[in-house]
């Protein structure tokens, strides 16, 4: 796949790859499906974690707690309802504003005295049971009168199960500004109502309802609907504020109306559908479209609590109750009401109906505007562009740091505009699909990277060492191709008599012959770290010192040179073993090769057809000329002067001041003979005095002496296994010298020959 998507788009791919990743983020915000929705959750969360919600004591929003202490105390729940009237009766006197339950009462009493004494009718005379229940107390009037004595406020419970009592009764009437929102209201199937003796000596009625399937209570329905009803039924958090603020309605506003949300929220509710605010006497409380209060999570605070058992026994400072708005509920375990908030794991159900109520008289919201969707996508789309074609065009090192810039704007704008504005905006989903939008970006290039460098290996893998190549596969910066000036050491080899080798194959033959010859040729070649130029039938040019940097360049030619003359040595053996087998006579092999160093144009020559990496220069000809003459002068291997200079730790012997071919200033060249452990011995030090001898005779004209002293070197050369090629051709030419001496001599031969 990922080879395919590289020769489909080619370098296009670092674009097309993160553009691809783009529009599939784009299209999943848009859907927005749930597991999106909870990542989002999480994120909020996270925040309020890291800046609850400040809590003030003096806030006056208690709960009196049915705790573990009071069931000790006074027994276990539910309480008979006389009991709990004189806890209603404790706290009305205290001064509580309100006292709002966080418990249902959907049953009479059955521990009432009243409805005892009817169950003996079975065993006493109906008179009798009349009378004495005439004279005991009903439980539930008791408590019933006092909530009249109070303001109470009883709860309901909506439910989706089939179960269903009367409606809730309505305290509270209602009004619709703007658009009618009431469709987006949470609906219900069913409902649990408390008594009706009951509820009609509260002052209020309100709904105890967060979804018991949420795993964590992130947002709390202000207002509900019934299936079966058109009414509204507040929440008993709404409740208890609007009888502590002393108002008879709730003015629900809708879609075009801004109300006292000011200018931009007007302008802007024309796009958004359902619930924006509910007004309660001078508190207008935003909400989201489902009439849901979002929760700003304070956190458990054991500064709200006041245990039931000290209100009975009258150990509770009355400034704690006086003109608060008290919810009556349970922490006990047992009770299982127990829920979990984006701050805590375990927190009274009662507890998040006491922070609805802080929140609303403190106007502390945290907003989810119903344009947040619509920043966040565009936040994306915009940075998402800027990674799809910014950063192919850059640096490794800059495509990290647009990548951090990009993550941290999606992570710290959010938290900034949460931290001053108390508005969540999705820091996880933008800097996510930005991360990943550089996952593929990096990807694609790193694709791109590796395709090229495959490239460069099958371009340069037959002429250049494996290390070589695999160097340029990992910094392909340091290919410049074009051409560009470096010094380099160039190599020219030639088979001596190949046409007569020739003759000895028929096609098939003369190719494994050229191949055998050619790759252990080859093989030291691009171990010593050169690169073949060319083949050229039975010659090879190489050059050292490009693509890539090799500063002992010259050093290694020569190294390979020698060892080429020492491989063929051993081809020899097993080509005369081979001849023998086959009948035919072995015509030995011999190869001459030329090696200068100097200032080179190194690139890719050719035409827009076909092209080549070569070399081009002076001093490249030259190499090809010294090679010629290995044969005019009976040697091996012949560097020129620079080359010399270059690998001084090599052993070589100064043959002549030439000028060859196609050259007006002379070139010293050199045989080269042998590594620095031949140059150490004294038998090759006493032949270098003896050539040495030889040349200073030769150069000042004295041809006659320079003819003994040849011999005498010649005598020295058998250290080296030279041969004597060279000492007879210059004997050659001392003849002649000595015989038609020039007229004007200035020590240097012009070559005749290539």
């Amino acid at each position: 796949m990922i080879g395919w998507l590289a020769r489909r788009w080619g370098r296009r791919l670092p674009i097309v790859a993160p553009f691809m990743v783009l529009l599939a983020a784009l299209a999943l915000r848009v859907a927005d499906p749930p597991s999106v929705n909870q990542l989002r959750d999480f994120a909020f969360d996270a925040f309020q974690r890291l800046k609850p919600r400040d809590y003030d004591p003096q806030w006056n929003v208690r709960i009196v707690d049915i705790d573990e202490a009071t069931l000790a105390a006074y027994g276990q729940w539910p309480w008979p309802r006389d009991r709990l009237a004189k806890l209603v009766d404790k706290l009305s006197e205290q001064g509580a504003a309100v006292v709002a339950f966080d418990v249902l009462f959907a049953e009479p009493d059955a521990s009432s005295w009243h409805r005892r004494v009817r169950e003996l009718i079975a065993y006493v005379d109906p008179e009798t049971v009349q009378r004495i229940a005439a004279a005991v107390q009903d439980n539930d009037r008791l408590l019933a009168d006092a909530f009249a004595h109070a303001n109470v406020v009883t709860a309901y419970a909506f439910d989706t199960a089939t179960r269903q009592s009367r409606p809730p009764g309505l305290k509270h009437g209602y009004a619709i500004s703007g658009e009618d929102p009431l469709l987006y209201l949470n609906r219900y199937a069913s409902v649990v109502s408390t008594l009706e003796l009951l509820e009609a000596g509260a002052k209020g009625n309100g709904g105890i309802t967060p979804d018991h399937d949420i795993t964590v209570i992130r947002r709390v329905p202000l207002l509900l609907r019934l299936e079966t009803q058109s009414h509204v039924y507040p929440a008993l958090s709404l409740e208890a504020v609007r009888i502590a603020v002393q108002a008879s309605t709730y003015v629900v506003r809708g879609a075009t109306s801004g109300g006292d949300l000011g200018w931009l929220a007007r302008t802007l509710s024309a796009f958004q559908d359902g619930v924006q605010s509910v007004r309660v006497g001078d508190r207008i409380v935003p909400t989201d479209r489902h009439g849901n209060l979002v929760l700003y999570d304070s956190g458990h605070r054991q500064e709200r609590f006041i245990s039931a058992r000290d209100v009975m026994e009258d150990r509770v400072d009355k400034e704690k109750i006086a003109g608060s708005i008290i919810f009556v509920g349970t922490s006990a375990a047992g009770l299982k009401d127990i829920r979990n908030t984006p701050v805590d794991s375990a927190i009274p159900g009662v507890e998040i109906h006491a922070q609805l109520v802080e929140q609303i008289f403190t106007e502390t919201y945290l907003a989810r505007p119903f344009y947040a969707g619509a920043l966040e996508t565009g936040f994306l789309l915009v940075a998402g562009l800027l990674f799809v074609f910014v950063m192919p065009r850059v640096s490794a090192g800059w495509k990290g740091v647009l990548a951090i810039v990009g993550v941290a704007v999606g992570l710290g704008a959010p938290w900034l505009l949460f931290v001053t504005e108390r508005v969540l905006v999705d820091p996880i989903y933008a800097p996510a699909m930005l991360a990943l939008i550089y996952a593929a970006s990096s990807a694609s290039s790193f694709m791109l990277t590796e395709r090229e460098r495959a490239q460069i290996r099958g371009a340069f893998g037959l002429y250049l060492s494996p290390d070589v190549v695999e160097e340029l596969a990992r910094n392909p910066a340091r290919l410049q191709l074009g051409g560009e000036e470096r010094i380099l050491t160039v190599m020219f080899t030639d088979v001596r008599g190949f046409t007569t080798i020739s003759e000895q194959f028929d096609p098939p033959g003369l190719t494994r012959f050229m191949n055998r010859f050619l790759t252990p040729m080859t093989n030291i070649i691009l171990s010593e770290r050169g690169t073949i130029d060319k083949y050229m039938g039975d010659s090879i040019m190489a050059f050292w010192n490009a693509p890539l940097d090799v500063p002992d360049h010259a050093a290694r030619a020569c190294r390979a040179a020698l060892a080429m003359q020492s491989r063929l040595k051993d081809l020899n053996i097993e080509w005369r073993s081979q001849a023998h087998d086959e009948g035919r006579n072995h015509i030995p092999v011999a190869i001459g090769i030329g090696l200068n160093t100097g200032p080179a144009s190194v690139g890719n020559f050719g035409s827009d057809q076909r092209f080549t990496y070569s070399v081009l220069g002076d001093d490249v000809n030259l190499a090809s000329r010294l090679e010629g003459q290995c044969k005019v002068y009976g040697v091996a291997i012949i560097v020129g002067e620079d080359t010399r200079r270059s690998a001084p730790d090599f052993a070589c012997i100064e043959l002549d001041l030439v000028k060859v071919k196609g050259r007006s200033e002379p070139e010293r060249i050199f045989a080269l003979i042998g590594d620095a452990t031949l140059r150490d011995t004294e038998a090759f030090r006493a032949w270098e005095a003896a050539h040495g001898a030889f040349l200073v005779a030769y150069r000042a004209g004295d041809f006659a002496a320079a003819r003994l002293k040849a011999e005498q070197a010649k005598a020295c050369a058998d250290v080296a296994d030279w041969g004597s090629g060279y000492y007879e051709r210059m004997n050659v030419r001392l003849k002649t010298l000595v015989a038609q001496p020039p007229a004007i001599w200035d020590g240097v031969y012009e070559a005749e020959e290539k």
